[in-house]
């Protein structure tokens, strides 16, 4: 059996809840399962000037953005999406996956209002509402892989996030394999699963923080039991 190997994009900062919230969870899993699941920090600048996901078994793409490199964060989701290599985006990481899917797949304009303030029309913007520190309510699509793996109809989730899919794109996905699979109350994406991957998934809450009230979130339970 290939050795495992789970790999976490994005610069690990002590002071960032979410970061050791993963690091957290990856304990919970070790503990459940009964042996220790390795896992490797990689910075975004540091992915291109070698195969640096050459072991991966699994990769996260971390909160936390801006990035060290956006270039970096963008070409390990795209690795993870056309090896088959199973995937969780959260928070900054769900952003960049759907702007990798949108220029990669899509073939359309998928700029970050974050990186370009200035940019007309981004694919990610700026919320109306902030999510900093909130729990919210998320609705759940019927009869998706996500709500079989839920269990459940909605779910009360933390956030700690200003950006997401600015509203007049939201039809961009339509079709797509990758889709929006749970929303917000007005219908803001909050979960996208890719449906001809192994598992590619992402959430604009952060689900790693369960982990704070020691249990695994059935999204990062999947992706580790997965890698």
């Amino acid at each position: 059996m290939a050795a495992k190997l789970l790999i976490l994009v994005g610069e690990r900062d002590e002071s960032k809840r979410a970061h050791a919230a993963m690091e957290t969870s990856i304990k919970l899993f070790g503990a459940e399962v009964g042996y220790e699941l390795p896992y490797q920090w990689i910075r975004t600048d540091a992915i291109g000037l070698q195969d640096s996901l050459t072991a991966a078994s699994g990769i996260w793409c971390a909160p936390g953005s801006p990035y060290a490199s956006t270039v970096g964060a963008l070409a390990a989701i795209k690795c993870a999406r056309e090896r088959g290599i199973p995937f969780l985006g959260t928070c900054g990481g769900f952003q960049h996956a759907l702007m990798e899917y949108a220029q990669n797949v899509l073939h359309c304009p998928a700029a970050h209002q974050e990186l370009e303030p200035g940019v007309e029309s981004p694919l990610i913007a700026k919320l109306s509402c902030s999510l900093m520190g909130a729990k919210s309510k998320v609705m759940i699509k019927a009869e998706s892989r996500y709500s079989e793996l839920m269990g459940s109809a909605e779910a009360i989730e933390e956030f700690n996030c200003n950006y997401g899919v600015a509203p007049r794109f939201q039809d961009l996905f339509e079709g797509a394999d990758l889709e929006f699979v749970a929303h917000d109350e007005v219908g803001q994406p909050r979960v996208f699963w890719h449906r001809a991957h192994p598992f590619f998934a992402g959430s604009l809450f952060q689900p790693e923080r369960r982990a704070f009230s020691g249990a695994i979130h059935p999204l990062v339970y999947s992706l580790l039991e997965r890698t």
